[in-house]
């Protein structure tokens, strides 16, 4: 960890979706048990954790790989679909305190944006058919970049449409792979404590276990 990011600086906020807009991992857990009980697997826990924030695509890459299943991976991805989209539509809820600092950052710096791992018609499907309603400028997506989380390419995006410098705005993530995509881009960054411990988010300017102690640290330096 480095030093805090200091609010008078910055421009813009960068949410994660995952983890960090909404208590998604849990969501995302069942719809892989329910994949999983389709093709007749009962999933070690070992996977879920080597997986988490990586991209739609590889997901079910591995998934296919570490399973050996003799099927096309467009029919997993199918299936997968199908179980996230149900998963979402009955029990996703936004990360305590984000929409209340959500509201604070808005008033104080301005600019916000989406910048997800997450598919498009995934991200789409979510916000239509669920309670989970957020006002971003923008929303990158891995359908909106060549190469997702964590190449740079979804920061540098989302830092190109709202029109400012990487180093101005702060990104936060739960997940060593999106970190990785903050860093590399060249956002200040800070982790929460969502779906991963501190030792792996040791990467982000510094980290944190709920958006009213980030809230605390960007009012306090």
């Amino acid at each position: 960890m480095t030093k805090h990011p200091d609010i008078g600086s910055l421009q813009a906020v960068l949410f994660d979706f995952d983890g960090v807009v909404v208590q998604s991992e849990s969501v995302y857990d069942r719809a892989t048990k329910k994949l999983g009980a389709h093709y007749g697997l009962t999933i070690p826990k070992p996977f879920f954790e080597a997986n988490r924030g990586i991209a739609e695509t590889l997901f079910y890459e591995r998934f296919k790989s570490n399973f050996d299943l003799a099927v096309d991976l467009e029919e997993i991805q199918e299936h997968g679909r199908k179980y996230l989209w149900e998963a979402f539509a009955s029990s996703v809820q936004f990360t305590p305190g984000f929409q209340q600092f959500y509201k604070w950052i808005r008033e104080v710096v301005g600019k916000v944006a989406l910048v997800t791992a997450t598919p498009r018609l995934l991200i789409d499907e979510i916000f239509k058919n669920s309670s989970i309603q957020v006002p971003f400028d923008h929303i990158v997506t891995s359908s909106d970049v060549i190469r997702t989380k964590p190449a740079p390419d979804p920061y540098l995006k989302a830092c190109e449409l709202l029109g400012i410098d990487p180093a101005r705005a702060l990104a936060i993530e739960d997940s060593p792979t999106g970190l990785k995509s903050a860093v590399a881009a060249g956002c200040q960054t800070v982790g929460i404590t969502t779906s991963c411990n501190r030792e792996s988010l040791k990467e982000a300017n510094f980290v944190i276990d709920s958006f009213g102690e980030l809230e605390e640290l960007l009012t306090t330096v």
